[in-house]
């Protein structure tokens, strides 16, 4: 997988389908998110979306193929460990993959509940041990080495909350947990480069940003250039 991996907006930043075209030629990503947080067993298919805003998983398969890419399943915006779990469940009936990005916020939906978090990673790996499960928590190493213990081969680590561009608050408890034997993502958080790049000096193996492709009037897919490029620098 591609070390930089991004999202398509928030609920305050839609996109349409074809600024997710735009967004994925600036960044050659492998790596796909499907949202999750329309799906129920009513819309079927059509709550897999990319991003917000509407924009179908199927229609961009259409478009781009994506027989070449990882399909993450984005379990997103649930706030309960069982929510999760039968998203997670629905979404992996209805498309065979087996990637799982997870998360279950608090109601803020900023950051994260590690105690739900890590009881739904439990009913997942107890019912569907086939998943690989990469779980977004808040920067806390006790709550890390159990996801680890559980079974998780890859974590998801809040640097500050979801949108809040404060970088790694506690850069000594994100290094603490860059030490356990799986590769850390930094997501949560991420303003610029320059937080990647600290993350990166502190162990971390790649960086996931979303909400910071959106601000300022910047069109996302000429701020994921910008990101790239200069991530580029000190990845090289």
């Amino acid at each position: 997988m591609t070390r930089i991996w991004h999202c398509f907006g928030n609920y305050m930043h839609q996109v349409d389908i074809e600024t997710v075209l735009a967004m994925l030629s600036a960044s050659q990503t492998n790596v796909l998110p499907i949202n999750t947080h329309q799906l129920d067993q009513v819309s079927g298919r059509k709550g897999l979306l990319i991003g917000f805003g509407g924009v179908h998983f199927d229609e961009v398969a259409q478009r781009i193929g994506t027989d070449d890419m990882v399909i993450m399943l984005n379990i997103n915006h649930q706030t309960t460990a069982r929510a999760s779990v039968e998203k997670t469940r629905l979404a992996h009936a209805l498309t065979g993959e087996r990637v799982v990005k997870l998360e279950v916020l608090n109601t803020d939906l900023r950051t994260s509940n590690n105690a739900e978090l890590i009881e739904a990673v439990k009913e997942l790996r107890a019912a569907l041990p086939e998943l690989i499960i990469m779980p977004l928590l808040h920067n806390d190493y006790a709550s890390a080495q159990t996801l680890v213990e559980l079974g998780c081969p890859l974590l998801r680590v809040m640097g500050s909350g979801i949108g809040d561009g404060k970088g790694i608050v506690d850069a000594q408890e994100f290094e603490r947990i860059c030490t356990l034997p799986v590769p850390v993502v930094l997501d949560g958080g991420v303003r610029d480069a320059d937080d990647y790049a600290h993350a990166h000096r502190l162990g971390a193996a790649g960086c996931l940003i979303n909400s910071a492709l959106f601000e300022n009037g910047t069109k996302p897919e000429k701020r994921l250039a910008q990101f790239l490029s200069e991530s580029n620098t000190f990845l090289s």
